[in-house]
C-alpha cells in the first residue's frame, strides 16, 4: 500500500476518536467521517508502519445511521467529530468505546450499561471558549481548524447555548467597529441555564486597549449580563487564562441552579459544560455512592463543591479536595449559599492529601474521584486503598485512564461493580463515566499449610 492507492473498503468499526476503520488484507485504514457498514471508493492519504490513512471519495453503500452534518463549518472545525453519525449510533459508538476500554486496560469482563443520552444533543453547553483573531485584515471569532492554529469564522456553534452565540456576535461586530482586534486572544462567555445569568471574560494581551469603555457598555445593554472581566494573558502557549483579573462590570460571579441547589461560578470555576445531562451524572454518581446517614465522604478533586453539595445532602460528613484557590472560595460560598454545616473544603492537592489522611488511619464510608483527564496518580490510589473505604466512586472524562486505575484498584481489593457511560458531549467523541468499586470481602480459611510452592487449605 502506498499513497494516492484508491480501493473500494468496508469499514467495520471506530477509533476512540469516531474515525471509521477498514481493512485491506488485515491492515487497518482508517477514514474519517464513515460509519459502520459503510463501502466506500477510498484514497490513501498516509501510510505508517502498522496502519494507514485514508479519505473516502464516494459512497458506495451508505448506512442508515448516516446524519446530514447541521454546521457549515464541520469538516474544517475540530470542535465536533460526530455530526455525521445519527445520535443512536453515537450512543452505540460511545458505549462500545468505555467497553473496550474495560475488557482491554482493566481485563475485565464488566459490561458497561447503556449510555444516558440526551434527547436533543444541541445548543447544551453552557461555555464557549472563542479564539479571536485578524486575518487578511478581517476580524474572525471561531474555532481552529483541526491540527491548525488557522482561526476558522463562525455565526455559530451550534452545539453553544444561544446567548453564547449572541455576545460572541456581538463581540465581534464592536472589535471590528473600534479595529482592536490585535488585543484580544479569546472570548470566554459562561451562562446560566436556569438563571440566564451571563459572564463575560476578555482575554486580552494588553490592558490599554482603546474604546474599552464603550465595549463594556455595550455588553451591559443586555440584561442578562452580570459580570465582564477582563483577563490579561501574555503566556506564549495554549493556556487560555491568565492570572490577572479585573472586574469591568458588574459582579466576579454568576449563579446557576441545578436539582434545587445553587452555585456561584466565577471566570476560573470548574462546572460541568451540559448542565442537563449533568443532572444525570450526579445523581448517577450518588445512586452509586449509595450514602448512609452516618456516613463520611471523601470527594477528591471536587472543584466548586457541585458533587459534594449533592452527597452532603446525604451524608453526615463530606470533604471536599481541590487544587485550585479560586475553585475552592467558590465551593465555601456554594455551601454557605445552600446552607450546609456538614461540608470541609480544603484547597490541597488531591494526591497529598489523600497521603496526608492515609498517614492519620482515617476510615472513611466513600471515596468519590473525578479527576482530570490523565486520571490520578499512583499515590493517590494507594492512599485511598488504606483508607478502605466501603465503596469508590470514580466519574471520568476518560474512559482509558479510568479503566487502567479501576485496574489499579481491583487488583488491590476492590470489585467493579457497575460501569455507566453518560453522553455529556452530544456530537463529539467524548463520553463521561461513572463507575462503581466495592470493597472485596476478605476470605479467611480455618487454616492453612504453606509447603513449597503450593498453599494447602484445610
Amino acid at each position: 500500500m502506498k499513497k494516492n492507492d484508491k480501493m473500494n473498503l468496508t469499514c467495520t468499526s471506530y477509533t476512540y476518536e469516531g474515525m471509521g476503520v477498514a481493512k485491506c488484507d488485515g491492515f487497518p485504514v482508517f477514514i474519517k467521517d464513515m460509519l459502520v457498514g459503510e463501502t466506500g471508493e477510498i484514497v490513501i492519504t498516509k501510510v505508517l508502519k502498522n496502519y494507514a490513512y485514508g479519505r473516502c471519495l464516494k459512497l458506495i453503500q451508505s448506512s442508515e445511521e448516516r446524519a446530514e452534518p447541521k454546521c457549515s463549518i464541520y469538516k474544517q472545525c475540530g470542535g465536533c467529530q460526530l455530526q455525521h453519525m445519527s445520535f443512536q449510533e453515537q450512543k452505540r459508538f460511545k458505549r462500545q468505546r468505555v467497553q473496550d476500554c474495560f475488557s482491554r486496560i482493566a481485563k475485565s469482563d464488566i459490561q458497561a450499561e447503556d449510555v444516558l443520552s440526551m434527547e436533543d444533543g444541541w445548543h447544551y453547553r453552557n461555555k464557549g471558549q472563542v479564539p479571536v483573531g485578524v486575518q487578511n485584515g478581517q476580524v474572525v471569532c471561531g474555532f481552529y481548524r483541526i491540527h491548525s492554529n488557522e482561526i476558522i469564522d463562525m455565526n455559530e456553534c451550534l452545539i453553544q447555548h444561544e446567548s453564547i452565540n449572541q455576545i460572541v456576535a456581538k463581540m465581534k461586530q464592536l472589535i471590528s467597529h473600534y479595529q482592536i482586534g490585535e488585543y484580544f486572544r479569546h472570548l470566554l462567555v459562561k451562562v446560566g441555564f436556569a438563571t440566564q445569568q451571563i459572564m463575560v471574560v476578555l482575554i486580552v494581551r494588553d490592558k490599554n486597549i482603546p474604546h474599552l469603555k464603550e465595549v463594556v457598555e455595550k455588553l451591559a445593554e443586555d440584561k442578562n449580563v452580570k459580570s465582564i472581566i477582563l483577563n490579561l494573558n501574555q503566556r506564549n502557549d495554549n493556556v487560555i487564562l491568565g492570572e490577572e483579573e479585573t472586574l469591568l462590570y458588574g459582579q466576579s460571579t454568576i449563579e446557576d441552579e441545578l436539582s434545587g441547589l445553587r452555585f456561584a461560578l466565577s471566570s476560573k470555576s470548574f462546572y460541568q459544560v451540559n448542565p442537563l445531562q449533568t443532572k444525570v451524572l450526579y445523581e448517577k454518581a450518588l445512586e452509586f455512592a449509595d450514602i448512609g446517614k452516618e456516613d463520611v465522604v471523601l470527594d477528591l478533586y471536587c472543584g466548586i463543591g457541585t458533587i459534594s453539595l449533592f452527597m452532603a445532602r446525604h451524608a453526615k460528613k463530606v470533604i471536599g479536595i481541590e487544587i485550585v484557590p479560586e475553585a475552592i472560595e467558590d465551593a465555601k460560598k456554594n455551601a454557605q449559599l445552600n446552607g450546609f454545616d456538614n461540608i470541609e473544603f480544603i484547597c490541597s492537592d488531591a494526591g497529598a492529601y489523600a497521603v496526608q489522611l492515609a498517614k492519620e488511619n482515617r476510615q472513611l464510608d466513600v471515596v468519590c474521584v473525578d479527576p482530570p483527564r490523565k486520571g490520578c496518580d499512583e499515590a493517590t490510589l494507594s492512599s485511598i486503598l488504606k483508607m478502605s473505604p466501603k465503596r469508590i466512586v470514580y466519574v471520568s472524562c476518560d474512559p482509558s485512564t479510568c479503566a487502567r486505575d479501576c485496574k489499579y484498584l481491583e487488583e488491590n481489593g476492590y470489585q467493579i461493580q457497575k460501569v455507566q457511560p453518560v453522553d455529556m458531549f452530544p456530537n463529539s467523541f467524548h463520553v463521561e463515566t461513572v463507575c462503581l468499586m466495592s470493597r472485596k470481602e476478605k476470605q479467611i480459611a480455618k487454616s492453612s499449610v504453606f509447603t513449597g510452592f503450593f498453599e494447602i487449605r484445610q
